[in-house]
């Protein structure tokens, strides 16, 4: 398990396979069945630990690790954490994300007061544009799509949901803190990405044709490249490169944000060793940075790496 936990979620590749890391994890040793029993044991363990806890970081953890196999035990987690804490949006956001995903539990005021929270960041949209996707409804999607387009930036509360979750979970004592980091990354990591792939559909192809649909999508990549995960803003550069000409500052602008990421991800491999040696330093850091690309900029300069890329020739 140890290798398993130090594997940090802070690149796409990286997001998006957190929660297959935990499955290997699970297939490590022994038969599939059992040790699938054994963590759904260990983890129904620390949702009652978690349970009798009343601040709403404990609370929130308890629904946030009872999503899959307790639904409306979830749901009731959730919404005790954001009564303990009602002006807290990363909060809102996981009750939101979760209500609407389960009928007939009705998201809509609970939408309502995450975008009155945190009225610039258009992941108050979030859980509508996953439900309109899910649902195929068009009207849902673009009225989504039109509001977060008018966002200032698309921030799913990575950091700040890793960092005060994790804790919560590994002062239960039932897992380290490190395999209560990769748990909670594994399970944020799950809530988050369906939305991706309809925003992104929702932005090329033949609807860019549409009238009105490619200023949209250029006001959608510019709040997704302001977003607060690697993959946020690589979707947001992909959609920036498709609905700006080549030769404008904006497309320029999304190849170079591209071209620091494939530098960076070359260079996350070499973090691995200091996971172990500094125990603690991403949930550290997550709690004083708003975006994971800024966590791991800090993570390569402690390191002792450049978080930039070689100036290329002719940009000097």
């Amino acid at each position: 398990m140890n290798k398993t936990a130090h594997r940090r979620s802070t690149t796409v590749a990286h997001l998006s396979t957190s929660i297959l890391l935990l499955a290997c994890g699970a297939f490590a040793f022994g038969s599939p069945d059992a040790q699938l029993t054994k963590a759904q044991k260990r983890t129904d363990q620390t949702i009652a630990a978690l349970a009798q806890m009343t601040d709403a970081d404990s609370l929130a953890a308890a629904g946030l690790m009872s999503i899959g196999s307790h639904g409306a035990q979830s749901l009731r987690f959730l919404a005790l954490a954001t009564a303990a804490a009602p002006d807290r949006a990363d909060l809102l956001w996981l009750q939101a994300m979760r209500c609407s995903g389960l009928p007939p539990c009705d998201p809509t005021p609970i939408e309502q007061r995450l975008r009155e929270l945190d009225p610039t960041n258009g992941a108050g949209w979030w859980p509508a544009m996953a439900r309109a996707g899910a649902t195929h409804d068009s009207e849902g999607s673009d009225t989504a799509l039109a509001a977060i387009s008018h966002s200032q930036r698309v921030d799913i509360y990575w950091t700040t949901l890793i960092a005060h979750l994790s804790r919560a979970v590994a002062n239960t004592k039932k897992m380290s803190l490190e395999e209560s980091e990769v748990a909670v990354i594994g399970y944020v990591a799950a809530e988050a990405i369906p939305p991706y792939q309809f925003i992104s559909t929702s932005c090329k192809g033949d609807r860019l044709q549409q009238p009105g649909v490619t200023e949209i999508c250029r006001g959608v990549a510019k709040a997704l490249q302001n977003g607060d995960t690697y993959i946020t803003e690589m979707i947001g550069v992909a959609i920036a490169k498709r609905v700006w000409p080549e030769d404008s500052p904006e497309w320029k602008a999304a190849a170079e944000e591209r071209r620091i990421y494939d530098y960076r991800s070359k260079l996350y491999p070499k973090l691995e060793s200091r996971a172990i040696t500094h125990p603690g330093e991403y949930l550290t850091l997550c709690a004083q940075n708003r975006r994971e690309q800024d966590v791991f900029v800090a993570q390569l300069s402690a390191a002792g790496y450049d978080p930039n890329p070689p100036v290329r020739a002719g940009d000097e």
